[in-house]
């Protein structure tokens, strides 16, 4: 049998009041008698009814998690997410995303019923969450969104992922450093992502320096991989790419392949960078030089951040912290897909 406040009451010696106090509603006892009711609820094995005090402090300790899953990214982005967490007593709610505008608002609306204290967004695809998230913000629960910023930055919505432009400007870097004047890029996506921006941002910085030329081709999305055609298509062209960008370690391999294809030896005939640093991709030949990020460190951020609001919600603070938007830097890693162009 599951024990109860009066189990703990009869053998403490003390009202089931002062047990209830003990283990989290508002009062207060001494500090010895919480100390010794706690003792004594441990050693009965007692387990707190969440419901019950989800209603007595206004909190049910879940946060809702609207994402998917498709690639080791995600995985590291959830275990951050997890262990900020459960740091705190508190369980995801998951969801994962689906980009249909009606059940996008139908999961959020499921979510909400639930009475999450909050809800981590990770907001790709295409779909305007602008549209749907209002039915969050009406209802007073904090949002943070993660890896994607919402485009319009709307002031209530924190944002934790990853400093894009300045990996793309690290990567150009690298290679107008190694002698590249002749640059490809290989995108993907909508261009509200990440993706696009590190592309633009790779384009931008390489243009900045005289005498260079840059090209961009679009990898589509097959919905299990990225086709090899974009990549083909730089390829193709005349003069050749001595350099190609790819905005994903993942379209960066399509680059790898298609050169293969083609009888070209990378890094001898032509550089890659990624970005990312997916470990499926580190035992690549020749192994992938890239921008590493951090998606745990990302999750976790975002999980904290979410907190610190749903403490600030709770607590009434009557000025809530600035709109924040955290950018986690990211690190050349310099492998062997990359080295100076052939004759320099």
């Amino acid at each position: 049998m599951a024990v109860t406040l009066k189990d703990i009451a009869e053998q403490a010696g003390v009202s089931q009041a002062a047990v209830s106090i003990a283990l989290g509603s508002s009062g207060r006892i001494s500090g010895t008698t919480r100390d010794r009711i706690l003792k004594i609820a441990t050693d009965l094995g007692y387990r707190p009814n969440l419901l019950v005090q989800g209603i007595q402090t206004g909190r049910t300790q879940t946060i809702g998690l609207l994402m998917n899953f498709a690639s080791a990214f995600d995985a590291h982005l959830f275990d951050g997410i997890h262990n900020a967490l459960s740091d705190q007593q508190y369980v995801p709610i998951v969801l994962c995303r689906d980009d249909d505008h009606g059940n996008v608002l139908e999961q959020i609306h499921s979510l909400l019923d639930r009475r999450v204290d909050g809800v981590l967004i990770r907001p790709t695809d295409g779909t305007v969450w602008e549209d749907h998230l209002e039915a969050i913000l009406q209802r007073g629960v904090p949002v943070v969104a993660l890896d994607v910023e919402i485009q319009a930055k709307m002031p209530q919505i924190d944002f934790c992922g990853t400093d894009d432009i300045h990996g793309a400007h690290t990567a150009a870097k690298h290679l107008l450093d190694l002698g590249h004047r002749r640059f490809g890029v290989l995108n993907s996506g909508d261009p509200r992502t990440p993706m696009s921006i590190r592309g633009q941002a790779f384009a931008e910085a390489v243009n900045a320096t005289k005498g260079t030329t840059c090209v961009t081709q679009l990898s589509a999305w097959n919905g299990r991989t990225y086709e090899n055609d974009g990549a083909r298509a730089l390829l193709d062209l005349t003069p050749r790419p001595t350099a190609i960008f790819g905005t994903s370690d993942n379209v960066a391999a399509t680059v790898v392949h298609a050169a293969d294809d083609r009888g070209l030896s990378v890094p001898d005939d032509l550089s890659v960078v990624g970005f990312s640093d997916t470990e499926i991709l580190r035992s690549s030949r020749p192994t992938l030089t890239t921008m590493r990020q951090d998606p745990f460190e990302i999750g976790r951020r975002a999980a904290k951040m979410l907190l610190d609001r749903i403490d600030e919600k709770h607590n009434r603070t009557a000025s809530p912290a600035p709109r924040q938007a955290v950018r986690q830097k990211t690190e050349l890693v310099v492998r062997k897909s990359t080295a100076p162009p052939a004759g320099s």
